[in-house]
C-alpha cells in the first residue's frame, strides 16, 4: 500500500488581516492548511501583514450578515473568530461600535458556522473581562467587566458557549510583538516605542503601580494553532508573569535610545479600574503542556526591529 495522504484542513479566520490574525494565518498556511480570511480591512496597514501568505481573502464585515455570502460554502474544520472592535479606551468613546462588532458580529459568525458546518469554533476573548480582581486571574473567577469593550467581549463568550457548536474560548493577555503598529487606541508597547523615538521623547504611564502580563504574539499563535487541546473549555493565554508598566517603560526607553527621564507617570484613567493584571496559567499548562515562554527582553527587541524595518517610528508614522 502507498503512503496515506494527509487531508488538508480548511479553516476560516475572521479578522485574519489584523495583528494576531495575520500571524495565525501565516502559521496555518505554513502547516499546509487551506486558510480562508474574512476581514473588513478597517486597519489601514492590514493587507501588508498578509504579504506572502497562501490564503484566500474575502472582504467581509462581520457586522453585516449578508457579507458572509461571499465566503466559500464548505465545511470548516475550524473557525477562528478574531474580528473585533478593539481597545478599552476606544470603547468608552464609541460603545455602540464595540457592541455591533463584538456581539452582533460574533452572532453572525456563529450563524454562518452553524449553516455550513464547523468542527471547532475558536473564540478569541479578552483578559479585560476579569476587571478589578486580585491577580492571578483564573478562568472560573467571577467576571467584573468595567468597559464597553470588556462587556462586549464577555457577551461574545456567552454567545459562543451557549451555541450548539463545539467550541474553545481563549482569554488573551496583553499580546505584543511584530505586526502591531503605533497609533490612536493601539497597544501600549508600539505606542511607547513611538513616543521614545520622537525628537522630544515622552513616554506617558497611567498608574504608578500598574502591571500587565505581556504575551508574545507567536506564543499566542502557537496555542491557537493547537486549539483542539482547549476544546470544551475557557483557557487563559498569558505568560503568567506580572510585569510593572514602569519597568517595561524603562526597558523600552533603553532599547529605543531614549533617556529614562522621558518617562512620566500620571494617575489611572477614569475608565481604567484594572491596575494589576496577570494570568493564572495552570489550565493552559495542563492542556497544552507549557506556557508562553518568549523572554520579554527578546520579544521587545524583535518588536522594535519590526517597527524599524517598516519605518513606523518616524514622526507622523501612525
Amino acid at each position: 500500500m502507498g503512503e496515506a495522504q494527509v487531508q488538508t484542513q480548511t479553516v476560516l479566520v475572521t479578522g485574519g488581516a489584523g495583528f494576531i490574525g495575520s500571524r495565525l494565518v501565516h502559521a496555518l498556511a505554513r502547516a499546509g492548511q487551506r486558510v480562508v480570511i474574512a476581514d473588513n480591512l478597517s486597519a489601514k496597514r492590514s493587507l501588508d501583514l498578509l504579504a506572502g501568505a497562501r490564503c484566500e481573502f474575502f472582504h467581509v464585515d462581520v457586522r453585516c450578515p449578508e457579507d458572509f455570502a461571499a465566503l466559500p460554502r464548505v465545511h470548516y474544520d475550524r473557525v477562528y473568530h478574531l474580528a473585533a472592535s478593539f481597545a478599552n479606551a476606544r470603547s468608552v468613546d464609541l460603545p455602540v461600535a464595540d457592541w455591533r462588532t463584538n456581539v452582533e458580529g460574533t452572532r453572525h459568525t456563529l450563524d454562518f458556522a452553524r449553516e455550513v458546518g464547523c468542527g471547532l469554533f475558536v473564540y478569541a476573548g479578552s483578559s479585560s473581562c476579569y476587571g478589578s480582581l486580585t491577580p492571578p486571574f483564573a478562568e472560573d473567577d467571577a467576571m467584573r467587566p468595567a468597559t464597553p469593550y470588556a462587556r462586549s467581549k464577555l457577551e461574545g463568550e456567552g454567545l459562543v458557549a451557549a451555541s450548539e457548536l463545539r467550541c474553545a474560548i481563549f482569554r488573551l493577555f496583553n499580546v505584543y510583538g511584530p505586526g502591531d503598529w503605533p497609533g490612536p487606541y493601539r497597544n501600549a508597547i508600539p505606542n511607547m516605542f513611538f513616543a521614545a523615538r520622537q525628537p522630544a521623547p515622552c513616554i506617558e504611564l497611567f498608574g504608578e503601580q500598574s502591571t500587565r502580563d505581556f504575551t508574545y504574539v507567536d506564543d499566542v499563535v502557537g496555542v491557537l494553532s493547537r486549539a483542539e487541546l482547549g476544546a470544551g473549555a475557557t483557557t487563559n493565554i498569558g505568560a503568567g508573569r506580572e510585569v510593572a508598566i514602569a519597568a517595561l517603560a524603562e526597558k523600552i526607553a533603553a532599547l529605543a535610545g531614549a533617556p529614562a527621564s522621558c518617562i512620566h507617570t500620571q494617575g489611572l484613567r477614569e475608565w481604567d479600574t484594572i491596575s494589576r493584571r496577570c494570568a493564572d496559567v495552570r489550565r493552559l499548562r495542563a492542556r497544552f503542556g507549557g506556557v508562553p515562554d518568549t523572554p520579554l527582553d527578546r520579544g521587545l527587541a524583535q518588536t522594535l526591529a519590526w517597527l524599524d524595518e517598516h519605518a513606523l517610528l518616524a514622526a507622523g508614522a501612525p
